[in-house]
């Protein structure tokens, strides 16, 4: 069902609920939390829904737009219903962000892009490829838009690989990828960068926004389901049973978990997947359920990382305690309401140029990757440098600052064994090609950056090219 032909509509008596208090967040348990209000630009493609011309091309009032699109929204609705979104799994160690954001969102999103089924572990994206390099210079921001994410077969797992052993983010050997049919599958698999919805949830346009997007991505045709939403909570919280009612019964949600209070601290990450507007609660304990001018109907379907917790791994989370920390008792939402953070499938990517690089070296955590372009073939220099994400002082379990810089080989360490045989990868270049005219001729320049003068590792490249992908798959 297609939404209204949209057009955009000032928004400045809702720029206010934008913005939000301070979140308190635990970044020992959570140390890859974003707050998604202030790191990321508002999403155009959500404010638009909230205005329209009709067929005669006549702009509506936003009340007769919210009415029209509410009209277009069923009562009820649940990605983790189809078959893009894979099963739910149990987070390894603090992983909750990439547990979150790589495993349900980058996953469903790609998925329901091109129509394939998530079940299945080729449409599956692991959680570690990018959790490993939570403390490095690089996160998950990055890996989705400039590096991509192989997926879980080729990978060798979900959340640690079989190929490379069992991974923790604080590690200093942690294993690396290696191969450059791997990295080939990982480049394929992008997302735009994220970005936030730019209403809360504690208003109808900012309910309906997120129902918008969650429903058929605020109208965007070229996806097979809708989109998910990832959030940002405080675990501590307390549960209960959803009230018996005729209303209940008829939804088959009596007697299934709710969150009525969630904890003092952001320490975890939850995906919001669907909404449930049958559900009525008794939330002031009168004895009455359901009771709209209270806000006693419907909740968000929120899938978590903890295997078959709650609801099948999933809980209600009733609109009017839709916040990271909520009190059910004091009626506080003392961080405000969700936003949320949106990933954007990259359509109709194909990369043309790549760099393919078989090297070693002996501390990887001293070395910055580059690569420069010239348009001049002569130059001993590069006109414009770009870093290499990945590579950029990574590996150490530390940000990159840990001095001396440990002996770790670029390929790490998987099963108890550091591997200092040549790695092998490949570089998408076809953005910052994109510069330049690609049909004359370029000189690439890859530069291997040492930390310090001091540095201690020492290494090799033994081979290094530049794959046109329009001309010679083997590299030029």
């Amino acid at each position: 069902m297609r939404f209204l032909t949209l057009c955009a509509l000032a928004l400045c008596s809702l720029a206010a609920r934008a913005q939000v208090q301070d979140v308190p967040v635990n970044k020992e348990r959570y140390p890859d939390y974003v707050d998604p209000q202030k790191a990321y630009a508002p999403e155009p493609r959500l404010m638009k829904f909230l205005t329209a011309r009709g067929e005669d091309g006549v702009a509506g009032s936003r009340a007769d737009v919210m009415r029209a699109v509410e009209a277009q929204l069923p009562e009820y609705w649940n990605n983790a219903d189809t078959k893009f979104f894979p099963p739910v799994f149990n987070q390894s160690a603090g992983s909750c962000g990439s547990a979150s954001r790589i495993g349900y969102m980058f996953t469903h999103e790609i998925n329901a892009l091109r129509n394939v089924s998530g079940k299945v572990s080729e449409n599956q994206y692991p959680t570690h490829f990018v959790w490993l390099h939570t403390n490095g210079n690089d996160g998950k921001d990055e890996f989705v838009q400039f590096i991509g994410v192989p997926n879980v077969k080729i990978y060798g797992g979900q959340t640690y690989s079989e190929l490379y052993g069992y991974q923790e983010e604080t590690y200093r050997d942690f294993a690396w990828m290696a191969g450059y049919d791997k990295w080939m599958n990982a480049l394929t698999n992008r997302m735009e960068r994220p970005t936030s919805n730019p209403l809360t949830v504690d208003t109808k346009e900012g309910r309906l926004a997120a129902k918008a997007w969650l429903y058929n991505h605020a109208g965007d045709m070229d996806f097979h389901a809708g989109g998910l939403i990832g959030l940002g909570v405080a675990s501590g919280g307390n549960w209960d049973n959803i009230p018996k009612t005729a209303a209940n019964d008829a939804a088959g949600v009596t007697g299934k978990y709710y969150g009525y209070r969630w904890g003092t601290q952001v320490d975890h990450a939850v995906t919001m997947v669907g909404w449930d507007d049958r559900i009525e609660f008794d939330l002031d304990g009168n004895g009455v359920a359901g009771e709209v001018e209270k806000d006693e109907k419907g909740a968000w379907i929120i899938v978590n990382s903890w295997g078959g917790w709650c609801n099948d791994g999933c809980i209600y989370g009733p609109y009017k305690y839709a916040g990271p920390v909520s009190n059910k008792e004091t009626g506080e939402m003392t961080a405000g309401y969700w936003s949320g953070e949106l990933y954007h499938a990259r359509k109709d990517f194909r990369p043309t140029r790549v760099l393919k690089v078989k090297m070693d070296y002996t501390h990887r955590s001293e070395l910055l990757l580059q690569v420069g372009i010239s348009t001049d073939i002569n130059a001993t220099e590069p006109e414009t440098v770009t870093d290499l994400h990945y590579f950029r002082y990574a590996g150490d379990g530390g940000n990159g600052n840990v001095e001396p810089a440990p002996e770790v080989p670029m390929l790490g360490s998987w099963k108890g064994e550091l591997h200092h045989e040549p790695m092998e990868f490949c570089y998408d270049l076809t953005d910052f090609s994109s510069n330049f005219d690609t049909n004359k001729p370029l000189k690439y320049f890859f530069l291997v950056n040492r930390k310090k003068d001091t540095s201690l590792g020492t290494g090799s490249v033994y081979e290094a090219s530049i794959v046109d992908m329009n001309r010679d798959l083997d590299g030029v």
